[in-house]
């Protein structure tokens, strides 16, 4: 008798199927439309449609307003665009550098790209949607893989350590073109709704609905852009273009000169920033503001060292002592109190006190004390001489209606985050999200006493307070300066794996956690002993020269 499978799919609905039916079957005893369903998530792993069930099972959809089923619609576009770029063009060598808001630019390493033919390419595009084609799964040998790889001109898809270490692969096969993408794609080409590509500096842009599923090409951040182009080009300089490549460096025993080269490039654009600072002569205050786990903390820190061989002396004010009182706190949706929002500050309070120091005037500094929710003044007098300089660090510090009492020309204002250009292969960028979200994982482990499940837990408040309070404000900073390393995953890899694994199946984090495991996978460990005491990323793994 065959084996029965029971399967619980959302709203409490239950269905019973035999052994190995592909999950979609069971999906179809319940639902009419699949049209919204990208994939599904089986027992808490993402799945493709014809994953086939051999134990009870519980079911969750994966649509395209959850970050699984943004990754899931971009891969599909991106296959999308391989197969278009295939049939136009034949063998077409591309690189995807950066994402910002969701939409991603790429160039062609082999191909002029021109407004004419991005049209051409988008109609392409077009066609193989509206033909609604399968998009099949297959798991090949690593030969048969090789033979593929080598007649379609695509062997960066070899170079990766984790690839050289399979016997198998999964790839993805569509109107006789194929490829592969790290995680699920969806059923078939008719999947994607909406999506745009527009011929934009040297490359092209590929525009994926925002989380309101609306079309936005537009790039506002056009500094933030520009520090992907030139960080990607300080990359190809020191020869590392993906991972594969620095992986190869590890095992030619070069981890050393790979650590110093990006401990240099740090280095560099520090000395140019503080360069930069001393040029404008009228600067008093230095705002600092950056996402989670940016490295603000050591960076103010390196910066101070720096300014201090300039003749400044620097003073930092923390924002957090300018707190409301917590009478006075707002509240967020949920009924508790918002300390991420900008109201939650006394903005009056700051603005009077900067502006007031910077007009030479004398101010008693408020320390807030978060046991009681009450600022305190226990006679921190300040009074800044001619060579003082105000260091400010914040979520908020780039807002400018927290300093609008202060001159312009007093202030310096900088954004910091790892602005990640390195990838996987041509198609698949390292996610600068997922470099902060590990950095946050072993710091707050080490340091704060976190559970792993926690730091989950928190991460979404924490990235839409982000994008509510910090990237409105990136392009009106003077520096954006990039704390991204091209060595850190091999760093962070062997303090986080082992932290991943705390998580268990049953966790509704375990997809996630499984899938930056693999991710992980991708490189080889590095031995810390070689990493600068001052290095950013000491901040994270420890055993630095300044506080965390």
């Amino acid at each position: 008798m065959s084996k029965i499978i029971k399967v619980t799919l959302p709203n409490d609905k239950v269905v019973h199927v035999p052994y190995k039916t592909p999950a979609i079957e069971a999906v179809k005893l319940v639902e009419n439309n699949l049209d919204e369903i990208l994939s599904l998530k089986v027992n808490n792993e993402v799945k493709n449609y014809q994953y086939e069930l051999v134990k009870d099972s519980v079911i969750e959809y994966v649509t395209f307003d959850k970050p699984d089923g943004y990754r899931v619609y971009a891969r599909t576009l991106k296959m999308i665009l391989y197969m278009a770029l295939t049939t136009l063009y034949s063998k077409v060598d591309i690189e995807f550098i950066a994402t910002i808001n969701r939409n991603q630019y790429f160039i062609a390493h082999d191909l002029k790209i021109t407004p004419a033919k991005v049209r051409d390419i988008k109609n392409k595009m077009q066609e193989f949607i509206d033909r609604k084609l399968p998009l099949v799964k297959k798991v090949v040998s690593l030969e048969e893989a090789t033979e593929l790889y080598t007649a379609a001109g695509d062997l960066d898809k070899l170079e990766n350590l984790d690839n050289k270490l399979r016997s198998y692969f999964s790839m993805y096969f569509c109107d006789g073109m194929y490829n592969s993408f790290y995680g699920a794609l969806a059923p078939n080409t008719g999947y994607i709704k909406k999506f745009d590509l527009i011929a934009y500096k040297d490359g092209a842009l590929l525009v994926i609905p925002n989380k309101d599923n609306e079309l936005d090409p537009e790039i506002r951040d056009q500094k933030l852009f520009e520090n992907y182009i030139s960080f990607n080009k300080l990359k190809e300089v020191i020869g590392i273009s993906n991972i594969g490549n620095l992986n190869d460096m590890i095992l030619q025993n070069r981890s050393s000169e790979v650590i110093q080269v990006s401990e240099a490039i740090h280095q560099r654009t520090l000395i140019e920033m503080i360069q930069d600072i001393e040029k404008r002569k009228n600067i008093k205050m230095v705002l600092i503001a950056g996402p989670s786990s940016s490295g603000k903390t050591t960076f103010a820190q390196k910066m101070g060292v720096q300014l201090r061989l300039k003749g400044y002396r620097p003073i930092t004010i923390s924002m957090d002592n300018y707190f409301k009182e917590r009478k006075d706190t707002p509240l967020g949706p949920d009924g508790k109190y918002d300390f991420e929002c900008v109201e939650a500050l006394d903005i009056e309070l700051f603005n009077t006190q900067m502006r007031d120091l910077i007009a030479g005037k004398t101010v008693e500094l408020p320390e807030f004390d978060f046991l009681v929710g009450t600022k305190k003044y226990n006679g921190n007098f300040l009074k800044l001489q001619k060579n003082d300089i105000l260091i400010v660090e914040g979520i908020h510090a780039l807002n400018p209606i927290v300093t609008e009492f202060t001159p312009a020309e007093n202030k310096y204002k900088i954004y910091i985050a790892p602005i990640v250009t390195l990838n996987i292969d041509g198609y698949t960028k390292v996610s600068s999200s997922d470099i902060r979200f590990v950095r946050r994982m072993v710091r707050d482990y080490a340091t704060r006493g976190h559970s792993i499940e926690k730091t989950f837990a928190l991460w979404g408040n924490v990235k839409r307070g982000e994008e509510k309070y910090i990237y409105p404000f990136v392009e009106d900073s003077d520096y954006i300066y990039n704390s991204s390393l091209i060595y850190e995953p091999n760093v962070m890899k062997t303090f986080a794996q082992p932290l991943l694994l705390q998580i268990e199946k049953s966790s509704p984090f375990y997809a996630e956690a499984r899938r930056l495991y693999e991710y992980l996978n991708h490189f080889l460990p590095i031995e810390t002993s070689n990493i600068p005491i001052d290095s950013i990323v000491r901040e994270f793994i420890g055993n630095g020269c300044f506080y965390r």
